[in-house]
């Protein structure tokens, strides 16, 4: 018996494009990188894509999240890690109403993002504006730089 197998040139790239990107992603954990990031470049198929800055006392994380409500963001704050989890809901159809083509996705997600230092949980905010979700991160106590006075002696 023949069997027919359908072309498609794309479907080995995408097996070996997720292998790839789940080893960066484990020798990210293992090397103690901030996770979905390595050398600057965001991993395919990572969502929400965000960036992580500093100033002396806080951290601030950004991440793209359009067409995703307050309600459906938890955010999660354990030692030098920041978790966000959540679910883009689809939009609900007049009844009887069918998709004539269906490009968007609505996926749940949850990335957890490594910090150099430790962060205040109890004072941490965040806000939802125009589909980008701000995190501040105030630094514990510990972590931030100590002025040490000299005495003459």
């Amino acid at each position: 018996m023949l069997t027919t197998r359908i072309f498609n040139p794309y479907g080995s790239w995408r097996g070996a494009l997720s292998e790839v990107d789940r080893l960066r992603q484990e020798m990210g954990r293992l090397l103690g990188a901030i996770s979905g990031e390595v050398a600057g470049l965001p991993s395919a198929g990572v969502f929400p894509l965000v960036n992580i800055s500093q100033a002396e006392d806080k951290f601030i994380v950004t991440a793209e999240l359009p067409g995703v409500a307050a309600e459906d963001v938890d955010i999660s704050v354990v030692g030098k890690n920041v978790g966000i989890k959540g679910e883009r809901k689809p939009p609900e159809l007049p009844e009887g109403a069918k998709f004539h083509r269906r490009e968007r996705a609505y996926p749940k997600f949850n990335r957890m993002l490594g910090l150099p230092d430790e962060v205040d949980a109890e004072r941490v905010s965040a806000k939802l504006t125009d589909g980008v979700l701000t995190i501040i991160l105030p630094k514990a106590a510990a972590a931030l730089p100590k002025k040490i006075s000299v005495n003459a002696a």
